[in-house]
């Protein structure tokens, strides 16, 4: 054994005394990766990283897009609502409220789930703060009115709201519930079509009804309206002819 102590020994001395140190860029680069690492084995910074080892990894970027929208959603949902008087479902839905609607009030529409899954109404009422509509005739509940001085009271039937993505647009031609996808004509004007393996592709008219305003139109003058007059003035003073190349 004491051949074999003594023959590592030299050879460790050997190769110490044989080990140059690096010099250029790779000492520096070797020297800055190893000033990280701390007595604690927690390393700050290393050779392939800068980040601590237990910071959270980096989201994708559709991650980085759903959460942008997201807190964009809350926000201008808080911003439109917050004047108002909103009902439990409509807090529930305040940040996932539907922007284009495709479905309007008079659409003739087919129910694809609950208990009246495959029955045809019409749309009466919609309720755009809650992603909900009223279809006539259908989802009906019982309720317990009270009694007053105009109604004896008991229990009525009355329609419940259905959910936006509960309902399908029929198909004027074949009478399928299909989706519905916007065209514009050659004049310009933008029309609904609808789509799908049913659908016939026929153009489907905004109903008449959906057309009249229910709330008349406020055309008071307001602090912040401009007035007709300042309308007229001419703010615009074309400046000197150019002269030259520029």
């Amino acid at each position: 054994f004491s051949g074999a102590s003594s023959s590592s020994r030299w050879s460790s001395a050997q190769g110490a005394a044989s080990f140059k140190a690096p010099q250029g860029a790779f000492a520096g680069f070797l020297s800055s990766g190893l000033a990280g690492v701390t007595n604690g084995g927690a390393a700050v910074r290393s050779f392939h990283t800068t980040q601590p080892l237990n910071a959270k990894p980096a989201l994708s970027g559709w991650a980085q897009w759903r959460r942008a929208a997201n807190k964009r959603n809350r926000l201008l949902g808080a911003k439109r609502w917050n004047a108002r008087v909103l009902t439990k479902q409509a807090r529930k839905v305040q940040s996932d409220l539907i922007e284009r609607w495709k479905i309007y009030r008079g659409d003739q529409v087919m129910v694809n789930a609950g208990k009246d899954r495959g029955q045809v109404g019409v749309v009466t009422k919609v309720f755009r703060k809650e992603n909900r509509m009223i279809v006539e005739g259908l989802n009906l509940v019982k309720k317990h009115v009270k009694r007053t001085e105009g109604n004896n009271g008991g229990v009525i039937t009355m329609e419940s709201p259905v959910h936006y993505s509960n309902i399908s647009l029929v198909d004027p031609v074949t009478g399928s519930p299909v989706r519905v996808g916007m065209r514009f004509l050659d004049d310009g004007t933008k029309v609904r079509v609808t789509r799908g393996r049913l659908a016939s592709g026929a153009i489907v008219p905004k109903p008449d009804i959906a057309m009249q305003r229910r709330r008349p139109r406020n055309t008071k003058v307001g602090s912040r309206d401009t007035s007709w007059q300042d309308t007229l003035q001419n703010t615009y003073a074309p400046g000197p002819a150019a002269v030259g190349f520029f």
